[in-house]
């Protein structure tokens, strides 16, 4: 291999970064409506739980992405990591139910600051020609942590009770901000930009972008929903399994995102990302089926196929679509769309589940994963390496 297609090693410390970020959020997946159940909640409190850290995300994204092109990449990835160390601390120290909603909203601006500023450091960091390969890894690394922080967090919730559980996520996270000070960004990157370049509007306006902007929340809205109300789900119907799902989830993320980064550098974006969003309407319909463990265990693995196909396609086209210097804008308009689904299927899906009881929560998200299915692949065009 070629010394211009070698990954740096500041890829492999942000890939590190970026592990135990989200190990440390993972932490409390399964625990969160448990523990909003205790302190008063009901499922619209859950929802608006996970809801209100999506719409926080929505919000500061614009703010973020600007700031990762004209401040750097670093600054804002150390912001995001900082934050999101703070707020399981804040977490173990609330019992009130109204205080941990606006812990939320802090939570969404740290989420939305680390994971554009992530993204768009990897797209600066991998060689053209391994652009796909390097946005699967990166994604990879989101996920090693769900093979075991979930169940980890379930049994310490149970053991030693939420404080000491949440204190724990937060030791986790801190990892990442102090590998992140070892980081050093590519340094045309790294410097300010001259203000005249495309407004945040016009990088929305271009086709791969909104088009992947909008295939993506077939796959958000779906996430939402299992976030908010499969562990619910599964208590109301005896299985007991729930963790064991996320678990199975990441290991299948795990291995098909890697594999289809790869695979989308020579076969196109479009090849694995149709695929995907298909599966994620098998995978988010059946849960509203499910009345076994084993089943419940296969749709974790279904649905973590399928995020991994999508991702891997949709991001690296994304990535592509612009040159260095708006990346971050364009990282943001597409993690825009992901929120906003993610919140609509956590708030505006618990309103529903409120109503219709959660499967009927599940069965709306997989009908909206077809339309986003239908309109990637109407509208998608193959994005090429810069």
């Amino acid at each position: 291999m070629s010394q211009k297609n070698r990954y740096p090693f500041d890829f492999y410390l942000a890939l590190a970064a970026n592990l135990f970020f989200f190990a440390g959020f993972q932490w409390t997946f399964a625990t969160l409506p448990a523990y909003l159940q205790e302190i008063g909640g009901g499922a619209a409190d859950i929802g608006l739980a996970f809801g209100l850290l999506s719409l926080s995300a929505v919000a500061s994204r614009p703010a973020v992405g600007w700031l990762a092109d004209h401040w750097g990449r670093k600054p804002v990835l150390l912001l995001g990591a900082v934050i999101v160390c703070l707020v399981p601390a804040l977490y173990a120290l609330t019992r009130s139910l109204w205080l941990f909603q606006a812990e939320r909203v802090l939570h969404g601006l740290g989420m939305a600051a680390f994971t554009t500023a992530y993204t768009t450091l990897i797209g600066d960091l991998a060689p053209p020609e391994r652009r796909g390969e390097a946005m699967g890894l990166s994604g990879v690394t989101n996920n090693v942590g769900m093979l075991v922080a979930p169940v980890l967090g379930v049994s310490t919730a149970a053991a030693w009770g939420y404080a000491a559980h949440f204190w724990i996520s937060a030791a986790i996270t801190v990892l990442s901000p102090l590998l992140l000070l070892f980081v050093t960004e590519p340094e045309r990157r790294s410097k300010s930009i001259p203000i005249r370049q495309e407004s945040l509007r016009a990088v929305a306006r271009l086709r791969p972008v909104w088009v992947a902007s909008l295939g993506v929340t077939g796959l958000a809205v779906s996430f939402g929903a299992v976030l908010s109300f499969l562990a619910p789900f599964a208590a109301e119907h005896d299985l007991t399994a729930a963790g064991v799902y996320f678990s199975a989830m990441a290991l299948a993320m795990i291995v098909a995102q890697s594999g289809a980064g790869w695979l989308s550098d020579r076969v196109g974006r479009r090849a694995v990302t149709i695929p995907g969003l298909a599966l994620t309407v098998v995978a988010v319909a059946g849960l509203a089926m499910v009345r076994s463990d084993a089943a419940l265990v296969l749709l974790g693995i279904a649905f973590g196929t399928a995020w991994g196909l999508s991702r891997a396609g949709m991001d690296t086209s994304v990535v592509e679509a612009v040159p260095a210097r708006q990346r971050g804008k364009a990282v943001s308009v597409f993690f825009t769309s992901f929120d906003i689904g993610v919140g609509v299927g956590s708030f505006g899906l618990g309103i529903i589940a409120q109503e219709g009881g959660y499967g009927a929560a599940f069965y709306a998200a997989a009908l909206w994963s077809i339309l986003a299915l239908g309109s990637y692949t109407l509208w998608s065009v193959e994005s090429r390496p810069e």
